[in-house]
Formats: C-alpha cells, sequence, structure tokens
C-alpha cells in the first residue's frame, strides 16, 4: 500500500512540475526519501534559468554543473517558495540585487559559483534572509568584502563557504559552526579569536598559526600551506582531526596530541624524525611520502586501527622487525605499499630480511701525550700514545708536524712512543697529529703543543726509544723526490711522444705535397711537347741527318712544293718522339704514308 502511494505521489509530482514544455525534456521533478520535492536539470544543458510556472511549493532547484551566467531580477519569481538553490559550477558573470527579494522567508541554503570577476554580496543584503543557514560561494572576487557586515544580520547562517575568493585574511563571525576558506590568500601568522567547530583552511600560503581560543573546534585542514612545524600543544581537547598534508614539516613532536584526536595526516612534508606519545585515542595516522628511514617502537602503534607509511626510505634492519611482526602476526595494516631502501634501491617492506650488520669498532686514541725534552745532546718531542683496536684492523702510524713540516715513516701498529728531534725549538707553538691508517679510513687526532719547559731525560734501559732525527725528514723527502721524479718523466715522455708524432705528421704532409707539385709540373711538361712536334710529311721512316739534303729557300709557291716531294731531291721533317707516345705516333706515320703514296700515284 505504501509503495501505491509513493508512486501516486511521484505521477502527481510530475503532472504538475513547473516548467514550461520547452524544458520538460531536460529537467525533471521528484521526491527525495525524507519527503523533499525538488526540480532537476541535467547537465550541460542550460543557459539561463528555466521558466517556470505556477504550483505547488518546491524544496530544491538543483541546476548545477550548466552554462548560466546570469540571474535575473524575475529569475525565481514563479517558484518563491524555493528552500535550496544549488547552481553550482556554472561561472555566473552577473546576479541581479533584487534576485532575492520574494525568497527572504523560504530561502535556507545557497549555492553559487562565479567567474571570479563578481565583487558585490548585495544581493544578499538588499533584503533579509532570515532563514538562510548554509551559504556556499565559489570563484567571487572578495577581497575587499567586509564579512562582518553583509552576515551580521543573517541570525541563523551556520556554515559559510568561502572557496576560491581571493580572501586575505580570516574574517571574525559569530555563531559560525563551519567555516571554509580553502583555496584563497591567507598568508603569514594565523590567530584566529572566534571559535569554529570545524575550519578549512587548505590552499593557502600560511607559515604559523595561533589556535589558542579556539576552545570548540573538532575538525582543522591545513593542507598544502607554508608551515615548517607545528605545535601540537596549541590544541584544544575536543579536537578529533587534523590534516597537514603537503606542507614543509621537518620534525613533529607527537607527545602533546590532544587526549580525543582520532585521525592525523601528515603526509607529503619532508619529515626525517617523529617523537611518538602513548596517546591513546588515535586510531588513524598517515605518514605517506615522507623522509623516514625509522620509527621507535611504541604502544601506539598496536592500537592504531590505519597507519600509511608508504613512499618512505625505510631502512628495514633490525630496529623496524617489531613493526613486521606486528603487521604480520595482528594483522592491522596494509603494508604491500610500503618500501625500504637498501643500497640504494628499494624493495618492499614484508621481503626485507630485517637484520642488523655487526656494528664495526674503529680503532680510538685512548691516550695522546707530547712532552718537550732532552736526551743526552738532543733537544725534541717525546710522543706517546695508546691505541684499542678491538677490531684489529689497525696498519701503521705516522706523526705530522705543521710548521716545519714534517711526516714521518710508517711505524706499526704496536708502536707506543716516539723521540723526534726535528728542529724543534724551544717556545714555540707546534701543531702535531697522530694518524692512524687502518682498514676503512685514515683517522688524525691533533693536537697544539707549545715547547715551554724542557724535560732532561737519562739515557738508561728501561727507557725504549726510538731516536729520529733529520734522516727521516730527508728520507721522506727523498721519497716525495722519487715520486716528483716519476711523475716527472712520465709527463715530459708524453710530451716527447706528442712532439715526435706530430713531426713526422708533418714531414708526412710535406712530402706528399712535393709529391703532388712534381707530378702536376710533369703532367704540363708532357703536353707542351705532344703539341709542339710536327707531323711527318713523307712515308720515310728512316733516321737520317737533320741537315741532309737542307732547302734553305723560305719560298713557298706550287714549285717548290712539288720540288720537294720528288724522289730525286727528297726532304725529311723530323719530329722527337717520347717513348710513351711512340705507339700513337707509329700509327699516325702508316695513315700519312699511305696518303702519300696516294698522292705520288695520282702524279
Amino acid at each position: 500500500m505504501f509503495a501505491f502511494f509513493i508512486l501516486f505521489l511521484l505521477i502527481d509530482s510530475l503532472k504538475s512540475c513547473p516548467l514550461t514544455d520547452n524544458y520538460l525534456s531536460r529537467c525533471h521533478c521528484g521526491i527525495l526519501t525524507n519527503g523533499d520535492s525538488y526540480i532537476k536539470c541535467e547537465e550541460k544543458t542550460l543557459n539561463q534559468i528555466p521558466t517556470f510556472k505556477r504550483s505547488f511549493p518546491y524544496d530544491e532547484l538543483i541546476l548545477s554543473n550548466n552554462n548560466i551566467t546570469s540571474l535575473l531580477r524575475t529569475s525565481f519569481d514563479n517558484i518563491k517558495t524555493i528552500k535550496r538553490i544549488n547552481l553550482e559550477n556554472n561561472s555566473l558573470t552577473f546576479i541581479d540585487n533584487d534576485l532575492l527579494r520574494l525568497l527572504g522567508n523560504y530561502l535556507e541554503e545557497l549555492i553559487l559559483t562565479g567567474d571570479n570577476h563578481i565583487n558585490s554580496l548585495e544581493f544578499l543584503i538588499r533584503y533579509p534572509l532570515n532563514n538562510l543557514r548554509i551559504l556556499k560561494l565559489n570563484q567571487f572576487d572578495l577581497s575587499e568584502i567586509n564579512f562582518e557586515k553583509i552576515f551580521s544580520n543573517m541570525t541563523k547562517l551556520e556554515i559559510i563557504y568561502l572557496r576560491s575568493c581571493q580572501i586575505k585574511q580570516i574574517p571574525n563571525l559569530s555563531n559560525i559552526q563551519i567555516l571554509d576558506l580553502e583555496n584563497n590568500h591567507i598568508s603569514n601568522a594565523i590567530n584566529l579569536k572566534n571559535s569554529y567547530i570545524h575550519l578549512n583552511l587548505a590552499q593557502n600560503f600560511i607559515s604559523s598559526i595561533s589556535l589558542e581560543n579556539n576552545s570548540q573546534l573538532k575538525t582543522l585542514n591545513l593542507t598544502q600551506n607554508l608551515l615548517t612545524s607545528f605545535n601540537f600543544s596549541m590544541l584544544n581537547e575536543n579536537l578529533t582531526d587534523l590534516n597537514l598534508n603537503y606542507n614543509r614539516l621537518l620534525s613533529i613532536d607527537l607527545n602533546n596530541l590532544p587526549k580525543n584526536l582520532l585521525s592525523l595526516s601528515i603526509n607529503n612534508n619532508l619529515l626525517k624524525q617523529i617523537k611518538f606519545s602513548k596517546q591513546d585515542s588515535l586510531s588513524s595516522l598517515d605518514l605517506s611520502y615522507n623522509q623516514i628511514k625509522s620509527i621507535e617502537k611504541n604502544l601506539l602503534f598496536e592500537k592504531l586501527n590505519y597507519l600509511n607509511l608508504e613512499n618512505n626510505p625505510l631502512e628495514c634492519n633490525c630496529h623496524l622487525e617489531w613493526l613486521k611482526n606486528l603487521i604480520l602476526f595482528q594483522n592491522k595494516f596494509n603494508a604491500s605499499t610500503w618500501t625500504c631502501l637498501s643500497r640504494k634501491s628499494y624493495t618492499t617492506f614484508l621481503s626485507s630480511n630485517f637484520q642488523c650488520l655487526t656494528k664495526l669498532s674503529l680503532p680510538k686514541i685512548n691516550l695522546f701525550n707530547i712532552s718537550y725534552v732532552k736526551i743526552a745532546s738532543d733537544n725534541g718531542l717525546f710522543i706517546q700514545w695508546s691505541i684499542i683496536d678491538d677490531s684489529n684492523i689497525l696498519n701503521s702510524i705516522q706523526i705530522s708536524i705543521a710548521e716545519p713540516f714534517y711526516l714521518s715513516p710508517k711505524f706499526h701498529s704496536n708502536q707506543t712512543e716516539i723521540f723526534l728531534s726535528n728542529q724543534i725549538q724551544l717556545n714555540k707553538k707546534y701543531h702535531i697529529c697522530l694518524i692512524l691508517l687502518h682498514k676503512y679510513a685514515r683517522d688524525k687526532y691533533c693536537r697544539e703543543f707549545f715547547t715551554d719547559k724542557l724535560i732532561i731525560i737519562p739515557m738508561s734501559n728501561e727507557i725504549i726509544l726510538e731516536k729520529t732525527t733529520n734522516r727521516n725528514s730527508m728520507e721522506f723527502n727523498y721519497d716525495i723526490n722519487i715520486y716528483m721524479l716519476l711523475i716527472g718523466s712520465c709527463i715530459g715522455g708524453l710530451i716527447t711522444f706528442i712532439l715526435i708524432f706530430l713531426c713526422c705528421y708533418l714531414c708526412f704532409q710535406i712530402h706528399k705535397f712535393n709529391l703532388k707539385k712534381k707530378n702536376e709540373t710533369n703532367l704540363s711538361y708532357y703536353s707542351r711537347n705532344i703539341n709542339s712536334h710536327y707531323r711527318p710529311y713523307h712515308s720515310h721512316s728512316t733516321t737520317t741527318c737533320p741537315y741532309h739534303n737542307e732547302n734553305l729557300s723560305n719560298s713557298t709557291d706550287s714549285s717548290q712544293i712539288d720540288t720537294s716531294l720528288s724522289t730525286t731531291n727528297l726532304k725529311h721533317i723530323y719530329q722527337t718522339i717520347d717513348n710513351q707516345d711512340y705507339t700513337s705516333f707509329k700509327r699516325e706515320n702508316q695513315l700519312f704514308d699511305l696518303w702519300n703514296e696516294s698522292i705520288r700515284q695520282k702524279r
């Protein structure tokens, strides 16, 4: 029966939906489970407020995520009993100051989204809004607004959302339970004087904050600010939820957590060290995306229901084995995404062996005494030392003096004293160092010593001394000279090799250039000889004296030519033929012989 009644109400509401026909295909009316009626239009379908016709009252108008840009004076005239108006994500550019003139006694919730340029709230104060409880304004320019004046007459206002409104200061508002100022321009130190129950200051520029006067505060969101430190002692005992994500916190002390705190989130910071408390109420702790390497064992973790250590360079050694056991045996946390840093590579938390390397004990100085003494006829420094080497890694020992520079030869690791007479003078300050050379490093222990008092020590068999004179310094200098000589020889050899290589390369290039030039000269010579030769004018190929039967006449008439061609008075014209062209010239001579024979036959 009840189902039929609900169905009847739905059918009746559809028939009485107060919209004109051209909007019925894009909007619909309905009833919520609590009995509230509503009108909702589909997203991205409207460019203006729908036209309403008179009908029975509706509780909620939902026009969010559309393309409405203007709210006119008459936009809500035919739906004046509406309680909640939602115009979120519409990028409003204009709001008439008389928009809410008929809604003052009915409107309880108003949600509007602007285009970042609307800088007036006159439409809220032009007419009294006696029942307004919730106001959400997004993307307005409220940097110059006096909020105390705007909200002074809204006696029932409890929840205010002013996101992305370019606000620079936190307003002092009374009777407000929830204040949301996310993504504004609030900066510097913040001192809240009013008591809010829920406060959201995320995505601002806050560097420090004081909350000592907020005794009723239960939730605080300071995500994505500029905090470098945070004092938990200023929090009131009623705080249950604290969010400090995306700040610049380096370390925190959790010893002063509020006793009622349930959830603490500090992910995406720079935390390296955390001091934990024995807080009993905390059930959720998020420390992901920090620089935490190790965590001390604490009873707090046994009481947690949620722990996140994802993306931290945890050193999964024996000091964190307790946490692995807590996860495996009590099945409390999901550690599948936790990682451990081992030798510059990451491994999963649960797959690590959690073993500690044996701590290596390095050699340490137990005694280091220096005296200015005279033994026999020599003045010098008498140095005594005692070394603790539990790991037996000490190789040798050396002594160094700064001025004048002196470095002793290497002594055996068992030697405990030495006498240095290396031009040590009275009333002078010396910088003396004992150098321990071991397997892993070169440790140096130094002292300043002033030679103001000379102690005379007689030679006896009871004192075992190793006397080192300037010969040691000379030996050391000799060693240095040997090293320098070797280095110089290597450098000189390298330079000599480079010079020899350059000389060979230059000689090769010069030889190549001369050979090329010679070839070019020979080619031009042969070309001139070939062009200057006269072709033979007879068929005789026998070589004779070039002046045989020579005719010196310069006449060129035909009779002389005939005479010259007669067999009784032959003339010979010769040319010099190079060996390389002999074959071609021989072929030409044969052709010329044939031509001369043909001429004689014609005659």
